[in-house]
C-alpha cells in the first residue's frame, strides 16, 4: 500500500494552527510529517511534533550541510530520537560528501534518505516527481522511494494520482501542506453523489 507523508511549511504564522495541523495530519493517517531548515531550528519543531504525535514518521530535510557538522547534528538526532521513540528519518541534499554525517546520522539511529538520487549509504530516497514514470528507474532493492508531488487539484486526480505512483512500485509520496490535505487522507475515494441524484429525482 502506498504511503503518504506531509511536507509542512518551514514558517510558522501561528503556532496553534500549525500544531493543530500536525495533529490533524496524524489523525487522518499521514504516515510523515517533513520538515526542512531553511527557517526554524527543525530539531526543535520536530521535538515539539514528537511531543504533540505517537504514530507518524518524522522527517527532517537537509537543504546544505554547512550549517550542520557531524559534532552538531549527532546529538540533536539523539535527541530527537529519544523523544520520538526512533520515529526520526533525515533527509541530505543531493550534492556533496557526508560520510561523517552518514556516520553521526548512523550512531543516532536515524534512518537516511538522500534526495534526487540513490547512494549505497541510504535506507531511501526521494525524487521531485512530475509523474509516476520517473519511479520505475530509480528503485534499488531494500531501499525506500519516495516521490515528492504537488498536490492534485481535486480528489479524483488525488485517486488517479495515488494508483500511479503505487503501480509505479513507490513506497509514498510527500505533498505539501494544503487545507485539503487532510481531508483527501480521509476520503481518498472519489466523491460519489449518486445518493443526491436519487433523492433528487
Amino acid at each position: 500500500m502506498l504511503r503518504v507523508a506531509a511536507k509542512l511549511p518551514a514558517k510558522i504564522d501561528d503556532v496553534g494552527d500549525y500544531l493543530a495541523d500536525v495533529t490533524a495530519l496524524e489523525a487522518a493517517g499521514a504516515d510523515a510529517i517533513w520538515v526542512d531548515d531553511t527557517e526554524l531550528e527543525p530539531w526543535i519543531l520536530l521535538g515539539a511534533i514528537a511531543a504533540l504525535t505517537h504514530r507518524v514518521g518524522l522527517g527532517c530535510l537537509l537543504t546544505s550541510m554547512a550549517r550542520w557538522s557531524p559534532s552538531r547534528l549527532g546529538p540533536s538526532v539523539t535527541a530527537l530520537q529519544t523523544l520520538s521513540h526512533g520515529r526520526l528519518v533525515v533527509g541530505l541534499p543531493p550534492h556533496g560528501k557526508f560520510d561523517n554525517h552518514v556516520v553521526a546520522l548512523r550512531a543516532a539511529g536515524a534512518k537516511i534518505f538522500t534526495t534526487g538520487s540513490w547512494r549505497v549509504s541510504s535506507d531511501g530516497v526521494i525524487f521531485n516527481a512530475e509523474s509516476a514514470d520517473q519511479i520505475g528507474a530509480a528503485q534499488h532493492a531494500e531501499t525506500e522511494v519516495w516521490a515528492a508531488i504537488a498536490i492534485p487539484p481535486d480528489r479524483e486526480a488525488w485517486t488517479r494520482v495515488l494508483s500511479d505512483y503505487q503501480a509505479a512500485g513507490a513506497t509514498g509520496v510527500i505533498a505539501p501542506w494544503n487545507d485539503r490535505l487532510v481531508d483527501l487522507l480521509r476520503n481518498t475515494e472519489p466523491d460519489d453523489r449518486t445518493d443526491l441524484l436519487i433523492a433528487t429525482g
